[in-house]
C-alpha cells in the first residue's frame, strides 16, 4: 500500500499495480539471473499473490485510509499516539502479505544455484553503496542533519505540498533533535538482509520439505515490519517516535490549504484503491505480453 500511495501519479502507481508480476520478475531477475524456468515459476506465483491481494487487501486498505480521512476532517488535534497508531497499522498490514508469499518466496529459493545466491549478495552490496552516498551517512553530523531536513521535507510536502517557512524551521528543529539513527537504521538493513541471503542458502542446500522452509520463510518475512531486537532496536523506536512527532508538528501548523491538499490526496488513493478493484480491471497476469514471458 504504501508504494501505490507514494507514486504520486494515481495512473502510473495503477499501471505499476496491473503490471506487478511482469515488474517484479523483471526485477527479480535482475538481482539472481532466473533461467527460463524459474521466471515463469515467478511469474505465476506472483500473479496469483497480486490476484490474492486484490480480492482480499485492498477494501480494507481503503477503510483504513478513510478512517485517517475522516480524523483529519475533523478538526481534533492530531497526537502522538494517534500518528503511532496510523504507522502501526499501516505496518501490520505487511503480515497477512509475508504469510501468503512465503511458500512461493521458499519454492523459488529451492530452485536457484550458488551463483545465483552470490549474484543476490553482489548485487545488495551496490545497492547499499548507493545508499549510503544518497543518504549522506558518512557525512559530518552538520551533512547529516541537512540530508535528514531534506528527506523530511521531501515527505511532508508529498501529503501537504510546499511547506511554509515557519514549517521547514520546525522540521529543521526536529529533524537536528531527532535520534542520529542513520547506522542503527542500516545495520537493521543490513542484517535483515543477511538473513534473507542466508535463509534463501539454506533452502538451497538443506532442501528442506515444503512445509518446514515455507515456515523459515514466513518467520522471516514477517519480522519486515518489526524493528529488530539488539542493540540497535532502541535508536530504530526512537527514530520512529521522532518521525511521529514530526507528523503531529506539522499538522498542528498546517494552513487550510494544505489540509485541503492532504484531504485530497488520500482521497486520490481512495479512488485510486477502489478503482484496482477485481470487477474493475483485468488480472495483468491474462495480458498477452505477460503470457509471452520466457
Amino acid at each position: 500500500m504504501c508504494c501505490v500511495a507514494a507514486a504520486g501519479c494515481s495512473s502510473a502507481a495503477r499501471l505499476g499495480y496491473d503490471w506487478l508480476p511482469m515488474l517484479a520478475v523483471w526485477r527479480a531477475d535482475g538481482y539472481l539471473g532466473l533461467n527460463p524456468e524459474q521466471r515463469q515459476l515467478a511469474h505465476r506465483h506472483l500473479s496469483d499473490l497480486q490476484h490474492w491481494h486484490r480480492r482480499t487487501q485492498l477494501d480494507d486498505y481503503v477503510a483504513l485510509l478513510r478512517a485517517v480521512q475522516q480524523q483529519v476532517a475533523s478538526g481534533a488535534p492530531v497526537t502522538e499516539a494517534d500518528a503511532r497508531r496510523w504507522r502501526e497499522e499501516v505496518l501490520a498490514r505487511w503480515q497477512p502479505i509475508a504469510v501468503r508469499a512465503a511458500p512461493a518466496v521458499a519454492e523459488v529459493a529451492g530452485t536457484l544455484d550458488g551463483e545465483q545466491i552470490a549474484r543476490l549478495r553482489a548485487e545488495l552490496d551496490r545497492d547499499n553503496a548507493k545508499l549510503r552516498r544518497e543518504w549522506t551517512m558518512a557525512a559530518d553530523p552538520a551533512g547529516r542533519v541537512e540530508a535528514r531536513t531534506r528527506r523530511y521535507v521531501e515527505r511532508a510536502e508529498g501529503f501537504l505540498g510546499p511547506l511554509t517557512d515557519a514549517q521547514r524551521r520546525t522540521v529543521r528543529t526536529l529533524a537536528a533533535a531527532a535520534p542520529a539513527n542513520e547506522e542503527h537504521w542500516y545495520a537493521q538493513r543490513l542484517g535483515r538482509q543477511q538473513e534473507f541471503i542466508g535463509l534463501m542458502d539454506r533452502i538451497r542446500v538443506e532442501r528442506p520439505a515444503d512445509a518446514v522452509a515455507s515456515g523459515w520463510m514466513r518467520e522471516h518475512l514477517v519480522r519486515y515490519a518489526q524493528p529488530r531486537d539488539g542493540a540497535t532496536r532502541p535508536g530504530t523506536e526512537g527514530s520512529l517516535a521522532a518521525g511521529d512527532a514530526m507528523t503531529v508538528a506539522l499538522l498542528a501548523q498546517a494552513t487550510p490549504q494544505q489540509r485541503q491538499h492532504l484531504q485530497r490526496k488520500l482521497q486520490e488513493w481512495i479512488d485510486l484503491l477502489q478503482s484496482m478493484r477485481p470487477q474493475q480491471t483485468a488480472r495483468a497476469s491474462g495480458s498477452p505480453i505477460a503470457e509471452r514471458l520466457p
